[in-house]
């Protein structure tokens, strides 16, 4: 009897199950969107990543007839997902546990190897007899398998980002540096430092000759050799390869680490007819476990287990440092900072107060001594307490917030130097170059 019972419900189930997984499936779909569509339940932060999110647009009918507007409102949807950090941190447990441990994100369209010959003269430079010494080895990689794709490769526990290259985003940051050095000439000297990502400096060989990212020194070269005599080149590439075997980079990171920024300091200094300072006038201090960007993005396990270390070099000299913010207000801070007890993805700050519109540094110790004017992004920032040791005073402009004017600050301020610091990946930024092409004048 209790058979033909079990028998009938098994039929019944059989029968209606062909509606309830439908009716199952599409109900779990309209509870997404109804709860999509709910405001108040939307982040307006995100933790991971530390920013904040897209806000939603204010309309405009040239927005709108542009098409702008509604592409606005797709990128705030999907940025602004309710419970995002919740499913972005379920989606990297599930791909680990699948076995993903060397994870590539993103379709990369835009990698370009093929870098064109520079048609103009080329920037000046300054030539700086070395011994020729090979380069160090760095450890092999194994385990990646050869793919085409963009945004952040993970090897074990250490993220890389691709570099593709865009000729006419690099001809317009060509043209903004020419435009502000013919402007300067006989006010201030202009140099231009570009560096190099991680990819192309402490990836082993055999993961870096098949993944397909574009050749930055090839990159760097394209763009020196375009710049008119008024603009002075920066090459930090060899220095860097030099002492590849050296902690120069973040694993957790996309930021190279203060001794990476050391090195082309030292670069800077040579190029300026300087002596570098030695890195054994500074105090090393170490600020405890960083995880930064790249874990952010990847949510990676073995970054996580084995942190990177924030390690700064304290100045020798007394100083002053003091920054505005966006809105307006100023204040009084150090030129390198004891992050010790903030967040672990927050500890890059340690540097000449983080990314601010405006900030300006005293060396106290000299008593007079030249100006230098750094435009940069934050691969700026670990740079600036070293360049501090050769000036009496140092500004620096992130191009990203500030709203005034490159070369009209220059001249205003009787800037001696302008030294523009600039990664890879920003001048392959056709938002981020705009952006510098609206305050150079």
């Amino acid at each position: 009897m209790k058979n033909k019972k079990l028998i009938r419900f098994a039929k019944k189930l059989s029968k209606n199950i062909k509606y309830i997984l439908p009716v199952s499936f599409f109900s779990v779909i309209f509870i997404g969107t109804v709860l999509s569509l709910i405001i108040p339940l939307r982040p307006t932060f995100s933790e991971s990543e530390k920013r904040e999110l897209t806000k939603f647009p204010e309309f405009s009918f040239e927005t709108f007839w542009e098409g702008e507007y509604f592409a606005q409102v797709d990128t705030w949807f999907s940025d602004t997902f309710p419970f995002r950090e919740n499913l972005i941190n379920i989606n990297s447990a599930v791909n680990e546990l699948r076995g993903f441990g060397d994870k590539v994100y993103g379709i990369n369209s835009n990698t370009n190897t093929e870098i064109p010959e520079a048609t103009t003269t080329g920037a000046a430079t300054t030539e700086i007899t070395t011994t020729e010494e090979p380069e160090p080895t760095v450890p092999e990689q194994k385990g990646f398998a050869t793919q085409t794709l963009d945004s952040v490769l993970v090897v074990g526990n250490t993220g890389y980002e691709y570099c593709s290259f865009k000729q006419e985003v690099a001809d317009k940051y060509v043209s903004i540096l020419n435009k502000v050095a013919t402007s300067l000439y006989g006010v201030s000297r202009v140099y231009d430092m570009l560096v190099p990502t991680s990819t192309d400096i402490t990836m082993s060989e055999s993961v870096r000759k098949d993944i397909g990212s574009a050749n930055q020194s090839e990159i760097m070269d394209y763009i020196f050799n375009s710049f008119n005599d008024k603009v002075i080149d920066v090459n930090i590439y060899k220095n860097l390869r030099m002492h590849r075997d050296e902690y120069l980079y973040f694993r957790s990171d996309h930021h190279w680490t203060a001794l990476g920024a050391y090195y082309a300091y030292e670069k800077y200094a040579q190029v300026r007819g300087a002596n570098p300072v030695p890195l054994s006038r500074y105090t090393k201090v170490s600020y405890g476990d960083f995880l930064g960007s790249f874990y952010n993005k990847t949510g990676s396990s073995e970054m996580k287990k084995t942190p990177d270390e924030l390690i700064a070099y304290q100045p020798y000299f007394e100083s002053t440092l003091k920054f505005t913010k966006t809105d307006g207000t100023t204040y009084d801070w150090d030129l390198v900072h004891d992050v010790s007890n903030y967040a672990m993805n927050s500890k890059y700050s340690a540097f000449a107060a983080g990314d601010n519109p405006m900030t300006v540094i005293e060396n106290t110790t000299r008593s007079k001594g030249k100006r230098l004017l750094v435009v940069k992004e934050s691969f700026g920032n670990a740079v600036i307490p070293f360049l501090a040791a050769h000036y009496k005073y140092v500004y620096v402009i992130d191009y990203r917030y500030y709203n005034g004017g490159i070369i009209s600050f220059a001249k205003q301020n009787k800037i001696n130097d302008v030294l523009f610091i600039n990664n890879l990946s920003a001048v392959r930024s056709s938002t981020l170059i705009d952006r510098m092409e609206s305050i150079n004048y």
